[in-house]
């Protein structure tokens, strides 16, 4: 098998678009990640891209937004000879891999030889579902309506940025900062939208990492006092629809499977489920001066 480290977004898309786009949906992480590296050069700080084949084709695919973790894919019902593989380049080339996401089966697998070979700790960040949505359920859109965000949603979008860090376990305490930052860029690429009711802002939604033929659905927040009242489902169908409207085959989203609610509520709206995805986070064993772990 040959591991190829590519230098540049097109290489590697030249070698993966067209397995990628076999499952545009499932595949939207990856595939959405790699188009807007190539459509918006710079965008990410550093993207690392490797592919391992053979002489029948791709066999796993990897990419990692430095320092986000290591996103995988295989067309393939991979055995572990190609993730040993795969992890060994990565060590050999030294790259720091704070965690990994992919299928479920494909991150399992590999997390259980990354943890052999570097004798880390390993954390289980999410177990996901990711979902698949052509035609919206009308009758689950109620009152008030959705608009794109303005500046002076601003406090707003900071604040939904922040929590939905938290929601989504992806950071415990978010900084302010950089909450602001993407609350900003989100503004500025007019992505994110917000229901509205009788005058009031109780919810939102983004559109996110469009592919050829779909778009992802991401950033969904409500504050705590108003959930449960059916905003973030009017707000998500309608952003649904819209997108739609405006030439999409389908959305994409991804859910946290131990939050049934929400895996209900995007059913409901009509999105159908099309295969599950782990996250894990990897981090460094802590030893005494004698050898042993330090908890």
């Amino acid at each position: 098998m040959r591991l190829t480290w590519h230098r540049d977004i097109h290489s590697f898309l030249e070698q993966t678009l067209d397995y990628l786009e076999a499952g545009e949906a499932v595949n939207n992480l990856m595939l959405g990640i790699a188009l807007r590296a190539q459509r918006e050069p710079g965008y990410y700080q550093a993207v690392e891209l490797m592919t391992l084949s053979d002489e029948e084709g791709l066999v796993v695919a990897a990419l990692m937004t430095v320092p986000e973790k290591l996103i995988l894919y295989s067309p393939l019902s991979v055995g572990t000879d190609a993730l040993e593989r795969l992890a060994t380049g990565l060590i050999e080339k030294g790259l720091k891999i704070p965690g990994v996401v992919g299928p479920k089966e494909l991150v399992e697998t590999f997390v259980r030889i990354w943890k052999e070979k570097k004798d880390c700790l390993v954390e289980l960040d999410m177990h996901m579902r990711v979902y698949e949505l052509r035609e919206v359920n009308q009758k689950v859109i109620g009152a008030g309506h959705l608009r794109l965000a303005g500046e002076d949603d601003l406090e707003f979008l900071i604040e939904g940025v922040g929590e939905f860090m938290k929601d989504a376990t992806l950071d415990a305490a978010p900084d302010l900062e950089k909450c602001t930052e993407l609350a900003r860029r989100r503004l500025a690429d007019q992505s994110v939208f917000l229901w509205e009711y009788q005058g009031k802002v109780v919810s939102m939604a983004a559109k996110s990492r469009p592919t050829r033929h779909g778009v992802t659905v991401n950033l969904v927040y409500t504050p705590k006092k108003l959930r449960g009242r059916g905003y973030a489902t009017s707000c998500v169908a309608s952003l649904s629809q819209k997108l739609l409207d405006g030439g999409y085959e389908f959305c994409s989203l991804f859910t946290d499977l131990a939050n049934p609610t929400s895996n209900s509520i995007y059913q409901k709206i009509g999105y159908r489920s099309l295969g599950d995805f782990d996250g894990y986070y990897f981090k460094t064993r802590c030893l005494d001066g004698e050898g042993r772990e330090l908890l």
